[in-house]
C-alpha cells in the first residue's frame, strides 16, 4: 500500500460514487500542496508522487474498468474535474470542493509557475505524434525559463518511453492519454524507479497544440467548458455527454435521494436500535 503524503488543512479525501476524491476548497489549496511537492530536493521524498482528476466520466469509466478504481487508490492527490464532480461532494459529502483541471483555466499555469521559479525540470507525454512538442512550444513560450527536457508521443512502444524518461529524471511528468491509461502509465514509471511529480492531463496537451487559450473568457466564466468542448470536437465526445455523464446523473441521483435512509441507519445503529 503507498502511503500517501499529508496533504495539510483543507484537502480531505472520500468516496464519491464509489471513486476515492480529494476535496480541495480552493484552486490555491491544491496549488499550494503542488508547490510544496515541487519544493522538495529532487529525489528527498524516495518515490514519485501522482495526481489525477475525475470528471462524471470517471464513474462510468470504473464501471466498464474495475481496475481503474485500483489505480486511483495508489495516487496521492485525486481532484473533482468538472463542476459536476465538485457539485456532487458537496451534496453527498456535505464537504467545500472546487472544480479543478489540469488546463489554463485552472491548475496548469500555476504549476508551471511554480516549477519555472524553482527551477524544476518538466516532460509532457500524451497525445498524437508532434502533439506533447507543440504543447511544449507553446508553454515555453509563455514561461520562457521553464527547463522542459522532452516531449514523447502516447502512442507506439511506451516502454521504451518509460526507459527514456526513468534515465532522463524530470522533476515533472505532465501525462495526456486519457482516462485509465495515463494513470497507468505514471503508475509504471514509478515502478520503473522514477520519484518525480506526475500529473495527468487528459486532452490538454491537444488543446494547448492549438495554443495556450482553448476555451473564451466568457464560455469559462459561465461554466460552460463542456459544451465547447462538445461542440468543438463532437466526434470524440458526444459518448462521454451523452452515455457516461447521464449515467452519473442517474448513480448521483439514487445516491442523492437514498441519503436520509443512509443517515437514519447510522443514527439506529449508534443508539443500539433502539
Amino acid at each position: 500500500m503507498v502511503q500517501r503524503p499529508r496533504h495539510g488543512a483543507g484537502i480531505q479525501r472520500g468516496l464519491v460514487l464509489g471513486l476515492p476524491v480529494d476535496a480541495a476548497p480552493s484552486l490555491e489549496t491544491a496549488s499550494r500542496w503542488l508547490a510544496g511537492q515541487l519544493a522538495a530536493a529532487p529525489g528527498a521524498v524516495g518515490r514519485a508522487r501522482l495526481v489525477t482528476f475525475v470528471n462524471p466520466a470517471a464513474v462510468a469509466c470504473a464501471k466498464r474498468n474495475p481496475a481503474f478504481h485500483a489505480l486511483l487508490q495508489r495516487f496521492d492527490l485525486v481532484l473533482p474535474d468538472g463542476i459536476g464532480m465538485a457539485l456532487a461532494i458537496r451534496a453527498l459529502l456535505g464537504r467545500q470542493a472546487a472544480r479543478i483541471s489540469f488546463d489554463s483555466t485552472s491548475l496548469a499555469l500555476p504549476v508551471f509557475g511554480h516549477a519555472t521559479e524553482q527551477g524544476r525540470s518538466i516532460a509532457f507525454v500524451g497525445g498524437r505524434p508532434g502533439v506533447a512538442a507543440r504543447a511544449q512550444q507553446a508553454i515555453q513560450q509563455r514561461f520562457p525559463a521553464l527547463r522542459c527536457i522532452g516531449a514523447w508521443s502516447g502512442h507506439g512502444d511506451m516502454t521504451a518511453t518509460i526507459r527514456d524518461l526513468a534515465a532522463a529524471a524530470p522533476d515533472l511528468v505532465v501525462c495526456g492519454m486519457g482516462s485509465v491509461a495515463q494513470e497507468a502509465f505514471l503508475q509504471d514509471l514509478a515502478e520503473a524507479g522514477w520519484t518525480g511529480i506526475g500529473i495527468t492531463c487528459g486532452g490538454y496537451l491537444d488543446q494547448l497544440a492549438g495554443g495556450l487559450r482553448y476555451y473564451p473568457g466568457w464560455v469559462d466564466a459561465l461554466n460552460l467548458r463542456w459544451a465547447y468542448r462538445l461542440w468543438r470536437e463532437p466526434e470524440r465526445l458526444w459518448r462521454r455527454y451523452l452515455l457516461d455523464y447521464g449515467h452519473f446523473g442517474r448513480r448521483f441521483l439514487a445516491a442523492w435521494l437514498a441519503r436520509p435512509v443512509a443517515a437514519a441507519r447510522r443514527d439506529l445503529a449508534a443508539g443500539g436500535g433502539a
